[in-house]
């Protein structure tokens, strides 16, 4: 069929800068996938608020994240992103 091109979606999994847990993941297009460590404001169920989550796109991005949280590389964010969803109310 001539015109007609199968769309591939990818799984990008989301990681919360505050508790450093998984979060929703979303089904992106490969066309359409952001740069790697793209950060996505989203709701962290264990927070419950709406936090930066940082986009992974495979294991070993998922494994880098959780070595940088562990060293305390997302705390300033953290802080950062904490009090601008106090502030808007969100």
């Amino acid at each position: 069929m001539a015109g007609s091109r199968r769309k591939v979606e990818m799984s990008s999994e989301f990681w919360c800068v505050n508790c450093g847990q998984r979060g929703i993941p979303i089904m992106r297009e490969r066309s359409c996938r952001r740069e790697k460590g793209h950060r996505k404001a989203l709701y962290c169920i264990r927070c419950k608020m709406v936090l930066n989550h940082v986009e992974t796109r495979n294991e070993d991005e998922a494994r880098r994240f959780r070595e940088d949280f562990a060293a305390g590389k997302f705390t300033e964010e953290a802080k950062q992103t904490i009090a601008y969803a106090k502030e808007h109310g969100i």
